[in-house]
């Protein structure tokens, strides 16, 4: 990170930020193209999980090679002044990078749309086979997780 002052430290704090955002803009690369889409998401356990239809340009991109990256938007205020210059957003947000996997027991595939949906403080489990089999859940393994905010808190036990 460029400025190392704004990045959240506290690997904890970063985690509940994530936990507490409920869309993600997804970068993906399928080998000659770059891809973004924003999907839902949940996190637990160093996970990333998200769901999606069984074909598309996203799953394309997914099972090309996996390569994946991320951020959601925790905050953000635009901050206004006399000139262009003086303009500056202040914001908290979260990045990360992994590999996606593509989830093919029905099992872990539920398991998957729980933490998505308790992220998203909705009902969990009861998925019938049908669903199960026509909708695809993506775990991504994450090998980077990292919080930033903007202006920088230095010592701000809150960040």
């Amino acid at each position: 990170m460029r400025h190392p002052k704004r990045e959240i430290q506290d690997k904890a704090k970063v985690e509940e930020l994530l936990k507490g955002c409920t869309t993600l803009q997804l970068a993906l690369w399928d080998g000659e193209t770059p891809y973004a889409v924003t999907v839902d998401f949940g996190y637990a356990d160093g996970a990333v999980y998200f769901h999606s239809a069984t074909a598309g340009l996203k799953m394309d991109c997914v099972r090309a090679n996996g390569l994946v990256a991320f951020t959601t938007v925790v905050e953000s205020e635009l901050i206004r002044a006399e000139d262009g210059c003086g303009y500056t957003t202040h914001f908290t947000s979260v990045s990360g990078r992994g590999r996606a996997t593509v989830l093919e027991d029905p099992a872990e595939k539920a398991a998957g749309l729980d933490v998505i949906l308790a992220q998203h403080q909705g009902p969990t489990g009861g998925y019938p086979e049908k669903v199960l089999r026509k909708t695809a859940v993506v775990r991504i393994d994450l090998d980077e997780l990292v919080g930033k905010v903007n202006p920088a808190y230095p010592g701000d036990p809150q960040i």
